[in-house]
C-alpha cells in the first residue's frame, strides 16, 4: 500500500514511460461524435492534501477511508503547476489546460481603477470538463469549485464557490450563486457561518479547550470559520448527490489548506517563528484532526457511490512550512508544495497500482476517457491509462479529436475581461488576506 520513495523522480519517469508504451495500442484518432458510456464519476477535490502528512495518519489508523482507497484503488503523487495558486490549479484540473490557455492567472486580478479583485468565472476562456460532458448529454453536478461564480447554465446544477459567503437568502447575493438560480434559496438551510459552529464542535480540534479572547481566541474563531465553510459544502453536496443524482458529480472542499496555513508552525514548531508552548498545546493537533474530519466527510460521499461509479480524489498541491529566504520567513502561497495527492478507485480502476509522473493536467483527459469520450489534442494533459483496467481500454480505446472549443471561441488565454464585482468581494478579500494570499 505504501509508496517506495517520496520523491523517486527517476523511477517514476521510467514507470511513466513504460506505462505510455504499454497503452499506445489503446489510443486512436476519432472523427466520430462523442458517445458517453453508462458510468458515474465522482470527483472529490480536497485542497492542500499532502502525502507527508497523510501517510503517518493512515499508518496509525486515523484515516480509515483514505486507507481503504489506497488498498482498493490506484494512487500516487500529483504534480501541480508552476503557479501554486488554487484558482489557477483547480481551473487546470477542470479543463486539462495550462493557465496560458484557460486565462485564470491568480487568486485575484487588478481591475481598471479597482483594488485587487477576486478572480471570477468570466475570465476563463475555455470549456470545463463538466461543460464538455454536459454538451454530450451527461448530467452534471458541481459543488463549490473555485472560480465558478457567476454560475452559468449546465446540464444539471452548479453551486458556485461564492455559496459559502454571505447568506444565500439575501436577494442581492443570490444572483448567479447557483444554477438554477433558485437552487440557492433551496440550499440556504445548509448554509453555516462561523458563529453557527458550536464552541464544543471547534474544541474537538483543540483537545477540548475553548480559548476566550486574545490571539488564541481569534485563531479559534478562524478555525470555526474553516469548519463552517466545509460544513456548508458538505451538507449541500450530500443533499444534492442524494436528491438529484447525476452521472458526473464533483465537490470541492477547502479543507486542509486553510488549517495548514494558520496552524502549521503549531504542529511543526521547528518550521518557522510564532509558535509558543501554549499555542503548540492548544493548536498542535488541529491539522491531523482536520485530516480526520475530511476522512469522515469523504466516507459520507463514498457511501453514495455504487458499483457503476469511478471515484477520483485529488488535491491541487501539497504543503510545507513557511519559506525561509535567508532573511525572513514567507507564508501564504509560498507555503504550498508542488506535489499533492491523487487516488482512483471503483469501476474499471486498477487495484493496487502506483501512479508515476502524474500532473493536475491529466485529470480532465482521464475523465473523458473513462466516459468513452474523445480527448482533445489542445489539452495539455494525458490520459492516465495505467490507472485504467486493460479490458476497459481494449473495449474503449482512447479517442482523440482536435478541440472541444467553439470555432469562434478564444482559447488563447489573452482575455481582456476583468473580474466581475460582487457584494461579496470584501468577504472574499478578507479570507484571502487571512491566509496570506494577498496584501
Amino acid at each position: 500500500m505504501r509508496r517506495s520513495t517520496r520523491r523517486g523522480t527517476t523511477r517514476r519517469r521510467a514507470l511513466a514511460l513504460l506505462a505510455l508504451v504499454s497503452v499506445l495500442p489503446f489510443i486512436v484518432t476519432s472523427c466520430a461524435e462523442p458517445e458517453p458510456i453508462d458510468r458515474r464519476i465522482m470527483l472529490i477535490g480536497i485542497d492542500g492534501m499532502e502525502w507527508d502528512l497523510m501517510e503517518p495518519l493512515v499508518d496509525s489508523g486515523r484515516l480509515p477511508t483514505f486507507a481503504r482507497l489506497l488498498e482498493e484503488g490506484t494512487w500516487g503523487e500529483v504534480r501541480s503547476l508552476d503557479v501554486l495558486e488554487s484558482p489557477v490549479i483547480w481551473t487546470s484540473i477542470g479543463t486539462g489546460k495550462v493557465p496560458e490557455k484557460h486565462g485564470i492567472r491568480g487568486v485575484g486580478e487588478h481591475g481598471d481603477g479597482h483594488e485587487q479583485m477576486p478572480v471570477t468565472r468570466n475570465v476563463r476562456r475555455v470549456k470545463t470538463v463538466w461543460e464538455i460532458l454536459g454538451e454530450s448529454g451527461v448530467s452534471v453536478g458541481i459543488i463549490g469549485w473555485l472560480a465558478t461564480w457567476p454560475a452559468v447554465p449546465v446540464n444539471g446544477y452548479l453551486v458556485s464557490n461564492y455559496f459559502v459567503f454571505g447568506q444565500p437568502s439575501e436577494a442581492e447575493r443570490t444572483s448567479a450563486i447557483t444554477f438554477p438560480e433558485g437552487l440557492a434559496d433551496d440550499l440556504s438551510r445548509f448554509h453555516v457561518k462561523g458563529a453557527d459552529v458550536p464552541d464544543s464542535r471547534a474544541a474537538e480540534f483543540t483537545g477540548g479547550t475553548i480559548p476566550r479572547g486574545g490571539v488564541a481566541g481569534t485563531r479559534f474563531d478562524a478555525l470555526r470559520g474553516f469548519i463552517a465553510a466545509d460544513e456548508t459544502i458538505r451538507h449541500a453536496g450530500l443533499h444534492l448527490a442524494t436528491a438529484m443524482p447525476v452521472d458526473f458529480f464533483s465537490v470541492y472542499l477547502r479543507a486542509v489548506d486553510s488549517p495548514c496555513h494558520m496552524f502549521w508552525v503549531d504542529t511543526f514548531p521547528e518550521s518557522g517563528p510564532g509558535a509558543t508552548d501554549e499555542s503548540v498545546e492548544l493548536f498542535g493537533d488541529v491539522i491531523p484532526k482536520y485530516y480526520e474530519y475530511m476522512d469522515a466527510v469523504l466516507a459520507e460521499f463514498l457511501a453514495l457511490a455504487d458499483e457503476n461509479t469511478t471515484v477520483i480524489v485529488t488535491s491541487d498541491h501539497g504543503f510545507s512550512g513557511p519559506e525561509w529566504t535567508g532573511s525572513t520567513y514567507h507564508v501564504g502561497i509560498r507555503m504550498h508544495d508542488p506535489t499533492g495527492v491523487i487516488m482512483f478507485a471503483g469501476k474499471d480502476i486498477v487495484v493496487g497500482g502506483e501512479l508515476a509522473d502524474v500532473s493536475v493536467l491529466d485529470i480532465t483527459p482521464t475523465i473523458l476517457a473513462l466516459m468513452g469520450m474523445p480527448v482533445a489534442d489542445d489539452m495539455d494533459g494525458r490520459v492516465l491509462t495505467e490507472a485504467i483496467d486493460r479490458s476497459f481500454l481494449r473495449a474503449n480505446p482512447v479517442k482523440m479529436i482536435d478541440t472541444y472549443e467553439d470555432e469562434d471561441g478564444d482559447a488563447s488565454g489573452e482575455s481582456d475581461e476583468e473580474p466581475i464585482e460582487s457584494p461579496l468581494d470584501d468577504e472574499v478579500r478578507e479570507q484571502l488576506r487571512s491566509l496570506g494570499y494577498i496584501e
